[in-house]
């Protein structure tokens, strides 16, 4: 997918600033049309439409996908995660389900299912986090001259849904899911997680969170990009909801 946003970089050709990403290399829209012989442009047309590979599945699909029992060799009585595609039906229909405006994960991510007593509970995952948010940029260091590589070793915990509901099940979830992601992504893109980030809308409070130690850094400007039409540059800025900014440093 070619994407045209505000993480514009070298253009590995030419060294120029190249504002077209292409499979996590940028371009300059010059040297992409020698290169690929077509307009960028032309190719994010044909690529963003729908849901980023992301399809859901129908209610009776997904009571019966949900209502399947997991057996491991494991305490069932202690959550545990599963590694799934972000395409993968089931994760796809409960995050969709939950976010039902969005176009799908972009960029960077790992996505899990939670499996407890035998069955799926619930999701959480984590993708790249914004570009640039004040609080953030303070709590890790950030400056303009460490952002992209910053940016790498950091993820946003974008959704975490329970569908079952048990006393500290939630926090359970959290601290295994701090542990096995570290591992993973050092695994799956070879840099070294420091921290992770999270963003909760109000009436919500982030409780979950404060329970597993995350630090709280305040509220965002209320300020956001929206996809708009087929294409992925193709946004404006809109006026959301402020939400609360929870964060977690991993001990170096």
């Amino acid at each position: 997918m070619v994407a045209i946003a505000k993480r514009t970089g070298i253009c590995c050709i030419c060294g120029e600033q190249g504002k077209y990403g292409y499979w996590g290399k940028y371009y300059c829209k010059k040297c992409f049309f020698e290169h690929f012989k077509v307009d960028p442009e032309e190719i994010a047309d044909k690529t963003s439409n729908g849901h980023s590979g992301m399809l859901a599945l129908n209610p009776k699909e997904l009571n019966l996908s949900l209502s399947q029992l997991y057996l491991f060799n494991h305490n069932s009585n202690y959550p545990i995660l599963i590694k799934v595609p972000k395409g993968n039906k089931i994760f796809a229909t409960l995050y969709l389900t939950h976010y039902p405006q969005s176009k799908g994960i972009v960029g960077r991510s790992l996505n899990y299912i939670i499996v407890y007593k035998n069955k799926i509970v619930g999701i959480i995952g984590a993708c790249s986090p914004p570009y640039s948010v004040k609080a953030i940029d303070e709590f890790f260091g950030i400056n303009k001259n460490n952002r992209n590589q910053k940016l790498k070793q950091i993820l946003n915990n974008e959704i975490f849904r329970l569908i079952y509901h048990e006393k500290n099940l939630g926090t359970k979830v959290l601290k295994i899911f701090r542990e096995v992601i570290k591992k993973d992504y050092k695994e799956k893109y070879k840099d070294d997680l420091i921290g992770l980030i999270t963003f909760v809308e109000p009436p919500l409070t982030g409780t979950v969170y404060k329970a597993d130690n995350w630090i709280y850094l305040g509220m965002t400007k209320g300020y956001g990009t929206l996809r708009r039409g087929k294409r992925w540059f193709d946004r404006k800025w809109i006026r959301k909801t402020p939400k609360h900014i929870f964060a977690y440093k991993y001990n170096t």
